[in-house]
């Protein structure tokens, strides 16, 4: 879970990162999951302070369908022919006028020929390179626009439709928002167990956000109470009983947990090269080796889960490479080359490598399995690989490998239980009478 004050931090590095790339496909957009009353509004208020601009909030719960996207409205052209257009949300109105602005303040002018995607987007900037964008937003001649959504997910079904539309298309009835104008959202934690009254999104919609587990901390809330002039009494209490800040049922917690994915990646790769881009947004103590470590590490766990960025940073610092199933399985039985290098393997690598051979039997087990002399080698070779790995490690195999299913969909485990029943049998805590079932069994 992430602090008050790092929240803050963390979602002005992904929200910046968008213009210090050139990818056209990736849009990183922050999604603030949170308990009620914990200050979500404010985070970003706080974001768009220091960035010199300013914060347009969109409470979700209460908007209308067509509130946002505008409502058809008929007027006469030129020629006397009828013709509809959408009259825009008041914040779109401004955005365009201030796009204009900037537009003409740049000496640009409007050419006849000009192919555009909309009479609204001929003053679009869009295309200006990194740097550019970067040099604006810090010379102050372009003030962002961060388009803060709340409680997203406590919305009339066609409101919730439109809002996560504008969210993940940065788009509204064919306006494309410019470069300048940033989006977060924000939601009450949604889980299966959850006492909000919410929607809930499918894991494709999920994707497409950075999500951000946001909670109270006590000693940043006492600290941002002496600031605000709370009563010393009351900071004094909670001081003294911590977990009277806030309810701490399990009901009000977001238990979903983050995972990797192909769109992940490209989102991890975007924040992590622009962070060299980006130091001039950040003070000095934000820019110290150590906070952005800690700020990368809590980034890529957002989106990737915390398995997976603790294995892809061990993975940088690490002069070892994991072996690939194909090294594993050309060893000899005993793993003669492979054993001896597995056991000074760190452990993220240890589980690189079973991964990799997973990954490989769940593909070619169906197939391996038709050659009796290659197979049988195979077994041996895993049994061999179970018994130099260390007890969490090997545990974790043997999860993963009761898991998974071969190519046609036959269970892993009920092909290879015979390689890990003895070690099955030692890590499960097992009634004696249990395990003499299993061991008579065979």
């Amino acid at each position: 879970m992430i602090s008050v004050n790092n929240a803050a931090r963390l979602i002005k590095r992904a929200i910046l990162a968008n213009i210090a790339t050139d990818k056209e496909n990736v849009a990183i957009t922050p999604l603030i999951s949170g308990k009620h009353g914990i200050g979500k509004s404010a985070i970003v208020k706080t974001v768009a302070k220091d960035l010199g601009g300013t914060c347009i909030t969109i409470e979700g719960g209460t908007l209308k369908e067509g509130e946002v996207t505008g409502l058809p409205y008929q007027y006469e052209n030129a020629q006397g022919e009828a013709q509809f257009k959408f009259l825009p949300y008041y914040a779109v109105e401004r955005i365009q006028e201030q796009e204009k602005l900037l537009f003409e303040q740049a000496g640009k002018t409007i050419e006849e020929n000009d192919v555009l995607s909309g009479t609204e987007n001929r003053y679009a900037q869009n295309d200006l390179a990194p740097q550019e964008k970067i040099d604006l937003l810090l010379s102050g001649k372009v003030k962002p626009v961060i388009i803060f959504v709340d409680e997203i997910n406590r919305t009339e079904n066609t409101v919730y439709k439109e809002l996560m539309n504008i969210l993940l298309t940065k788009t509204v009835n064919g306006y494309q928002f410019p470069w300048w104008v940033f989006f977060v959202g924000a939601m009450n934690p949604s889980t299966q167990n959850s006492v909000y009254a919410t929607n809930e999104m499918d894991p494709a919609q999920l994707d497409r956000f950075l999500k951000l587990k946001v909670t109270s901390n006590t000693s940043e809330w006492i600290r941002y109470g002496k600031k605000a002039g709370i009563s010393p009494a009351i900071l004094q209490f909670i001081k003294e009983n911590p977990k009277c800040l806030s309810e701490s049922a399990a009901e009000l917690d977001d238990e979903e947990r983050p995972t990797p994915s192909p769109r992940g990646w490209d989102m991890v790769d975007t924040i992590l090269s622009s962070e060299p881009l980006l130091q001039p947004f950040f003070t000095a103590k934000e820019n110290s080796e150590n906070v952005v470590a800690k700020d990368m590490k809590e980034l890529v766990a957002a989106k990737l889960g915390g398995t997976v960025a603790t294995m892809y940073f061990a993975s940088l610092v690490e002069n070892v490479n994991a072996f690939t199933a194909e090294e594993v399985f050309a060893d000899d039985e005993k793993l003669s080359t492979v054993a001896p290098a597995m056991k000074k393997m760190p452990v993220a690598k240890r589980v690189q490598t079973c991964d990799a051979v997973l990954g490989f039997l769940e593909e070619n087990l169906d197939f391996l399995i038709l050659d009796t002399k290659g197979f049988s080698k195979m077994k041996q070779q895993l049994s061999t690989l179970i018994s130099v790995l260390d007890a969490s490690t090997k545990l974790l195999f043997a999860q993963k490998i009761a898991a998974g299913k071969t190519a046609g969909g036959d269970d892993l485990i009920e092909v290879l239980f015979d390689v890990f029943e003895q070690d099955l049998l030692e890590m499960l805590d097992l009634s004696d009478a249990t395990r003499k079932a299993i061991q008579g069994s065979k």
